[in-house]
């Protein structure tokens, strides 16, 4: 199975040493990430660190757009990788430090701080809850002896907090709207889960991982099966069943063609394979 996944990133690879979302499109970002991630490749890292700007982020070329979330797991993969990256892997996630979502005056239909800055999906737009976390895990992992660090990282816990549905978990962005009860996602409560991995004993993180080991199963998507794989990994043994529901869900996988799920499929089997833990998403 893991050597079919192999075949498929082989064959979906573009000549810069990167890869597409769909086979034949230009490189992008987080397909190139999680490719990088499974494969331990050397050249999509350095195609990674050429995409740098003077803000020490990584700029999609193909797009012009600076995405946050994908660049903390970028920076994940590069400072786990064996390639010696660690140090580049650090100053990506460290630039993260000054990005912040914008400032919004509260509305009475949303029921949310909204002068608390985590980060957004992109440039001046508003904090949403699974950027903020994928960032706040790559600052808390790499970053934490920055003096900005602190101050960032209390104000993306607050926000995540303040962003959890009622019954634990996270949506995408709100936790209610127009008075109505929004429900949790799993790959947003999953990316919740790795950030507050560190404070696991809490009884937030627990009612937060507790919708995840109840729902993660249930998913039919392949990526939200993968990420919540990952953060039960990162905390506790994950369900066996997890592991035996990802390889079906291979097959699909490949038929839909999104390289960046192919990638994280075969990082996730990878480990299921060697028994192994996902220490490029552990904080400890």
């Amino acid at each position: 199975m893991n050597s079919r996944l192999r075949d498929y990133l082989a064959r979906t690879r573009n000549p810069d040493g990167g890869w597409p979302y769909l086979a034949g499109r230009q490189s992008r970002l987080e397909a190139t990430a999680w490719a990088m991630l499974a494969l331990g490749d050397q050249a999509a890292a350095r195609l990674l660190l050429g995409w740098r700007g003077r803000n020490g982020l990584i700029l999609e070329p193909s797009v012009n757009a600076l995405q946050h979330s994908f660049n903390a797991i970028a920076a994940l993969a590069l400072a786990s990788s064996d390639v010696g990256l660690a140090d580049e892997g650090a100053s990506i996630a460290c630039a993260l430090l000054g990005r912040k979502g914008i400032q919004m005056k509260d509305h009475p239909a949303i029921k949310q701080d909204s002068s608390l800055q985590g980060w957004a999906w992109s440039e001046g737009s508003f904090s949403w809850a699974e950027p903020t976390a994928w960032c706040l895990l790559a600052v808390k992992k790499l970053c934490r002896e920055q003096s900005m660090a602190r101050a960032r990282i209390d104000e993306a816990e607050q926000l995540l907090r303040d962003r959890m549905c009622a019954g634990g978990g996270w949506n995408y962005g709100n936790k209610e709207v127009y008075g109505k009860s929004l429900l949790p996602h799993v790959p947003p409560t999953a990316a919740g889960v790795l950030a507050f991995q560190d404070r696991r004993t809490e009884p937030f993180v627990k009612s937060a991982i507790g919708v995840l080991e109840k729902q993660g199963p249930r998913e039919g998507s392949a990526a939200a099966l993968a990420v919540t794989w990952l953060a039960l990994a990162a905390i506790q043994a994950p369900p066996s069943a997890l592991a035996a529901q990802l390889s079906k869900r291979v097959e699909p996988a490949e038929a839909v063609g999104n390289v960046a799920v192919i990638g994280m499929l075969l990082y996730v089997l990878e480990l299921t394979e060697k028994t192994a833990r996902p220490t490029a998403f552990m904080l400890s």
